[in-house]
């Protein structure tokens, strides 16, 4: 019997096979696991999915942090794979790594509100996923926030931070959720 395959699960088959060759090094901030990296862009992508974004916003969750970490180009992206979806990597993209870690973050909120719908999706979906990853890694493998080079106290304001802009927002399930495994994050890791 032959499968049926859609070409939205093409287009996220494709993703998530580039992002583990371009991720392929990198593993989460779990002490005493290594977990690929892999693990969280496609959790990016189920957040995405699970609320209805189309293809090319979950295949962009994907790919998120393709630019930002490993270095892809704008070009490289649009011509694997379209233009919008390297748009909206570039859009919720940390493109200035030179400037320090505080100020890349201040930047990165203040830019927040100013970006469409989309990237803002991808943008909380990642937190989401991240959130998920530090009480998973809590219960199951030790003190995640160890890992960070950042503490604790300054991660979860920066979150925070975020939280603020999202009054300025429409209404979504996905704003409700960062808000809730936020909350979760604050009094459970």
């Amino acid at each position: 019997m032959a499968t049926n395959i859609t070409a939205h699960g093409l287009l996220l088959k494709r993703a998530l096979d580039a992002a583990a060759v371009w991720h392929r090094d990198q593993h989460r901030k779990y002490p005493g696991a290594l977990v690929p990296y892999v693990s969280h862009v496609a959790g990016v992508a189920a957040v995405l999915s699970r609320h209805g974004f189309d293809e090319e916003v979950v295949a962009a969750g994907a790919l998120h942090d393709s630019m930002e970490d490993c270095g892809v180009s704008f070009e490289d992206l649009a011509s694997k794979f379209t233009t919008r979806i390297a748009t909206l990597v570039r859009d919720c993209s940390e493109l200035d790594k030179t400037l320090a870690w505080e100020e890349r973050k201040r930047l990165y909120v203040e830019h927040f509100v100013h970006k469409p719908w989309d990237a803002q999706a991808i943008s909380l979906a990642d937190k989401i996923d991240n959130f998920w990853s530090i009480l998973l890694c809590k219960n199951d493998h030790g003190d995640p926030w160890t890992m960070f080079k950042r503490g604790r106290e300054e991660q979860i304001a920066r979150f925070a931070s975020l939280e603020s802009k999202l009054s300025h927002l429409a209404p979504h399930a996905l704003i409700d959720e960062y808000r809730d495994v936020l909350a979760r994050l604050t009094r459970d890791a």
